[in-house]
């Protein structure tokens, strides 16, 4: 075990933010709500515009910790700088707008142990629900499932906002990588190197409330192409074998296709092509055939099908 006790150990939440004045109490309020109270919140503000800095400095308890820091868009770079101020042996973070349930932190530290590198939950969605209809629920909410790292260069289980791990581990990684390039993918960049040497433990318990909103500073085409560089970054460390390397660049080609399929932009066409000829499985080989399709259909009936078939394509 990397703590003596589990249920003695500080635990060191990192909450960067940036202009949420209007969510960032509800996200405090639900960590002072912690069953688990022996905990450190470390707030870390981007010169936030709004009155952010106001509701943090509100509280009058010792525990929270407000720091700003200039993170010039790479929220990696916000919470590396939250985790080196940080005191306690685990790390937990919570994006200023999610909310934990009142058992979040006991629970989570009941599962984590020396054998796994993560421990995350499940979630149930806030906010505009219609813009994400995926990601964790295809776990059974009373089990916990254990990823491999050959589960995660597929696709990413984990929500960051529920995950909990020993600092140890963190800092043997290397934390977040603050390149450009990994913008808006860094925690999966991050959990395949920890998965690399441990085994992650996903609760199906819906311990989060994940705020999904319509990010106007992302483009959802560019940030699934430069998964492809995720790929390359392990292929080059050589975690992946170049028929593992060809075969996951297929799983991105697939959806970087339906991200150009959502707002009806024909280069995706080449992209599931590419996807039907080097993705794994018949699931995804599937969805480049449907996607294929679909961008032959007309478009009342395309935004129909896209509906009923979400999950599927």
């Amino acid at each position: 075990m990397e703590c003596e006790n589990n249920n003695t150990v500080l635990v060191s939440i990192i909450m960067p933010t940036y202009n949420q004045a209007e969510y960032i109490n509800a996200a405090i309020d639900s960590v002072l709500a912690q069953s688990y109270q022996k905990f450190e919140l470390i707030v870390i503000d981007n010169y936030s515009e709004d009155l952010t800095w106001d509701a943090v400095q509100s509280y009058n308890d010792p525990r929270i910790k407000c720091l700003k820091f200039d993170n010039k868009g790479v929220i990696a770079a916000a919470r590396n700088f939250g985790v080196n101020h940080s005191t306690g042996s685990v790390l937990a973070f919570l994006d200023s707008d999610d909310i934990w349930l009142p058992e979040m932190l006991n629970t989570q530290l009941n599962l984590l142990s020396d054998e796994f590198s993560i421990v995350s939950s499940s979630f149930d969605p806030i906010g505009n629900t219609t813009v994400c209809r995926h990601h964790l629920n295809y776990i059974n909410e009373k089990s916990v499932k254990i990823f491999y790292y050959e589960d995660i260069i597929n696709a990413n289980p984990i929500m960051t906002s529920s995950v909990i791990l020993y600092k140890s581990n963190f800092e043997r990684s290397g934390g977040f990588d603050e390149s450009l390039k990994f913008r808006f993918i860094e925690d999966w960049d991050l959990w395949l190197r920890l998965a690399v040497h441990k085994k992650v433990l996903v609760n199906g318990a819906k311990l989060l409330q994940y705020r999904i909103s319509y990010k106007t500073d992302r483009d959802l085409r560019d940030v699934k192409i430069r998964r492809l560089l995720i790929m390359k970054k392990n292929f080059d460390l050589n975690y992946i074998d170049e028929s593992t390397y060809k075969s996951v660049q297929g799983n991105c080609y697939v959806d970087i296709g339906k991200a150009h399929l959502d707002v009806n932009d024909r280069i995706g066409i080449k992209y599931y092509f590419k996807g039907l000829f080097l993705a794994r499985g018949i699931h995804n080989k599937s969805r480049a055939g449907a996607g294929l399709a679909l961008f032959y259909t007309p478009l009342f009936l395309r935004k129909f099908l896209l509906k009923c078939f979400y999950t599927l394509i």
